[in-house]
């Protein structure tokens, strides 16, 4: 019998920042669960901050889900872009120190990687890159809407930073699960750049002329931004749909310092 808090069974350590570790767990009903444990009582205060900032992003997007579905309209599954803090206490018996605890519904956590892990092994194809780019420009647009709903002037966006998420190849899915800070005031054209490089930097744009249309779009994203991210994201999937249609594309990539490309189905 290994380690034990609660009704967790907690795993093999995934991870590491510098103020807690990230382990799997299985709770008792067997869920599959992400845990992350504060190195000390002192470095608790992090992962309190980081358990606020994801109860209000669930407790919004239950609110816009629930008004979806009053309007009849099809759920635009915010809740698939982040994880779920499931519970955040001290435990008692590893010095007093903060646990958070995530879910990530709809998907097997062994079929998740860290997004920076893959992005250092392998390249993808251009339409590959389309989803991974239009996941994080949603996930931003949901701060603008966040933000709205409140009546501010400006989103505090999440700083962007690739090891902040967990990818699933096969499904497709691009989970935010780590809170490296925010900005307040901050204005999107400098995140929008930030993704769309990250983005660029990553793709394998071939000489078709549908691709070569989308590395336009790519690059003047890189280069100037959007006055927000729901701009950003109207434009890429009103090229997408001129270019190839709105439509399935399994993930496509090789693996770095290779030229053949392989595909991940969605089981």
């Amino acid at each position: 019998m290994g380690l034990r808090v609660k009704n967790i069974e907690v795993g093999n350590r995934i991870g590491e920042a510098s103020k807690f570790r990230i382990y799997s767990g299985k709770t008792d009903n067997d869920e599959q669960v992400i845990l992350k444990v504060a190195k000390t009582f002192e470095d608790g205060d992090i992962l309190s901050e980081e358990a606020s900032k994801f109860n209000i992003l669930r407790t919004f997007e239950t609110q816009v889900a629930l008004l979806q579905e009053q309007q009849g309209r099809t759920s635009s599954h915010y809740d698939w872009l982040f994880a779920n803090l499931s519970s955040s206490f001290m435990e008692p018996t590893q010095e007093d120190r903060r646990i958070n605890v995530f879910t990530i519904p709809d998907i097997d956590l062994s079929k998740l990687i860290p997004l920076t892990k893959l992005h250092s092994e392998i390249e993808i194809d251009a339409r590959t890159s389309v989803w991974i780019l239009g996941r994080f420009l949603k996930f931003y647009s949901f701060f603008e809407l966040l933000t709205a709903s409140e009546n501010n002037s400006t989103p505090r966006y999440p700083l962007f930073s690739p090891d902040d998420y967990l990818i699933g190849p096969e499904k497709p899915r691009l989970i935010y699960y780590n809170f490296s800070g925010d900005i307040a005031d901050a204005v999107a054209f400098d995140f929008v750049k930030a993704v769309a490089k990250f983005v660029l930097d990553w793709s394998i744009i071939g000489d078709d002329p549908t691709e070569q249309k989308y590395l336009e779009l790519l690059k003047d994203f890189s280069e100037h931004g959007r006055d927000s991210f729901e701009e950003a994201h109207g434009d890429l999937y009103k090229l997408v749909e001129e270019l190839w249609g709105i439509q399935y594309h399994p993930f496509t990539y090789r693996d770095r310092n290779t030229i053949i490309l392989k595909t991940i189905k969605e089981n």
